[in-house]
């Protein structure tokens, strides 16, 4: 997971050289949540990374408003929930959306938006370094 100018989701396709970033930070252990917003997307680390380019990105309402839900509803990335609405995703890293409809598999309440930032290569092999 990367996490851009402190709240921007994004993978590391968004870094085109070393030249661009301005700062980085990795965080290999789990966050505790009363520190970090984004503990429960930390699984397998992330690396925080200040740019010195501007990315575009969306919010978590917009994307829900695009998909005709409501604009607090849940927000997934890579199948982990967003649980701070402060979080925006980088456009140039959303490689496939999906619209997630409750199941009694997956309990969900309502229908949710899984933003994926991983091909699905990476998903099933691992990101490459």
């Amino acid at each position: 997971m990367l996490l851009v100018d402190d709240t921007i989701i994004s993978n590391n396709h968004i870094i085109a050289s070393k030249e661009d970033i301005e700062e980085i930070a990795v965080i290999k252990d789990k966050p505790r949540r009363e520190t970090h917003d984004f503990y429960n997307l930390s699984e397998n680390g992330i690396a925080l990374v200040i740019l010195k380019k501007k990315i575009a990105s969306k919010t978590q309402a917009e994307l829900n408003t695009f998909f005709n839900l409501n604009a607090n509803n849940s927000i997934y990335v890579n199948g982990y929930l967003i649980e701070s609405p402060i979080y925006k995703f980088a456009t140039e890293s959303i490689v496939e959306v999906e619209l997630v409809i409750p199941t009694a598999e997956n309990n969900l309440k309502q229908k949710v938006v899984n933003i994926w930032t991983l091909t699905q290569d990476e998903r099933v092999n691992g990101c490459k370094q």
